[in-house]
């Protein structure tokens, strides 16, 4: 039986192949480990879950959470709302004819860029709270504190707000609790949330 030799165009191929191709045994190159933003999400099957989610968001500097925290009208029916103290609602007027999701939004990313990397918010809700169940929702009352040290220039752009917050919650399309309307108030003469919203909105 006649046995073929490989010829010389043979081994011209296999050599060109050989350098011209990476080493299928070597071991890949380690690619980086993609960066993850801080989150402590609880999943709110209970009203309160919410305003530690909220807390969490905001200490975390957490967009996705913040703003899962407050209700989708795509899923349960019932369009966000809020509602600013008597001082902000006069020093800041026109700002919250339209205020609505969009602009919750724009807000909280403001404050998020305004907090240099080596600095955090500091955030907490003070004393024990009050909660009413309704019908078809739950109302819980919490006095906040919330330090914010931003870059901005001082005056109009708070750095240390207290108040008292009241939340409106219902349980939306997916079985979760949301804020639907977030009311403010001030206590004594303290910048309020309504005041760092209104400033951050620009």
């Amino acid at each position: 039986m006649q046995v073929n030799k490989p010829s010389t165009v043979h081994f011209v191929l296999i050599f060109i192949f050989s350098i011209g191709c990476d080493n299928p045994f070597a071991s890949r190159e380690a690619e980086a480990p993609e960066t993850q933003q801080a989150t402590n999400w609880i999943p709110p099957t209970k009203a309160s879950d919410v305003l530690d989610n909220l807390l969490n968001a905001i200490k975390d500097q957490n967009l996705t959470n913040y703003m899962n925290s407050l209700t989708n009208t795509a899923l349960n029916g019932r369009k966000y709302k809020f509602r600013p103290d008597e001082k902000a609602l006069i020093r800041f007027p026109g700002v919250w004819d339209n205020w609505d999701l969009d602009t919750e939004t724009t807000y909280i990313i403001n404050v998020f860029q305004a907090v240099p990397d080596d600095s955090n918010l500091s955030m907490i809700f003070l004393g024990e709270g009050i909660e009413t169940p309704l019908p078809d929702s739950t109302v819980i009352i919490r006095d906040y504190e919330l330090s914010v040290p931003h870059i901005r220039t001082t005056g109009q752009f708070p750095r240390l707000i207290k108040g008292r917050a009241e939340f409106h919650l219902a349980i939306n399309a997916e079985g979760f609790w949301a804020i639907f309307t977030w009311i403010d108030d001030s206590i004594e003469d303290n910048s309020t949330w309504s005041e760092l919203k209104a400033s951050f909105t620009q």
